[in-house]
């Protein structure tokens, strides 16, 4: 039993896949990882298919790790809607190279502790998307 937590990323154009290759060239080849790109042929609700199906495969109890490449873009929006019915996901926005290798560096670390080393780590650079959606939503129910 795999006792990594899995990462999935998504981004726009081949960047999820370069990205992980990068990362396999410097630390080696990562298993419970999977990349999805949106490309101009995409189709949207394919995608959103296509992540629903790699979360549940992927995560074997110990919830998901999500990287997306920007806030607000279409991965990032899909996988924030998986992430407004699953309790057990973690994501972020912005990844890079560095970001990426440190989350596969400490994913046998709990969730909540992956969350701390990322915020420490990339405090302005990779940012929560739950967070920034709580606190957007609370500053547009402000009068």
């Amino acid at each position: 039993m795999h006792t990594e937590i899995p990462v999935i990323l998504i981004s726009h154009g081949p960047f999820a896949q370069g990205a992980l290759a990068c990362a396999e060239m410097l630390i080696g080849k990562q298993d419970n990882v999977a990349t999805l790109s949106l490309m101009p042929e995409t189709n949207i609700n394919d995608v959103r298919l296509q992540l629903h199906e790699t979360y549940r495969t992927l995560n074997q109890g110990r919830g998901v790790v999500i990287l997306v490449d920007m806030f607000g873009g279409s991965p990032c929006n899909i996988a924030s809607e998986l992430l407004l019915t699953h309790d057990d996901i973690l994501l972020y926005y912005g990844f890079n190279i560095p970001v990426l290798l440190e989350v596969l560096s400490n994913r046998d670390i709990s969730r909540d502790d992956i969350a701390q080393v990322i915020e420490d780590v990339f405090p302005t650079s990779c940012l929560n998307v739950g967070n920034t959606l709580q606190t957007e939503h609370s500053s547009s129910t402000d009068l």
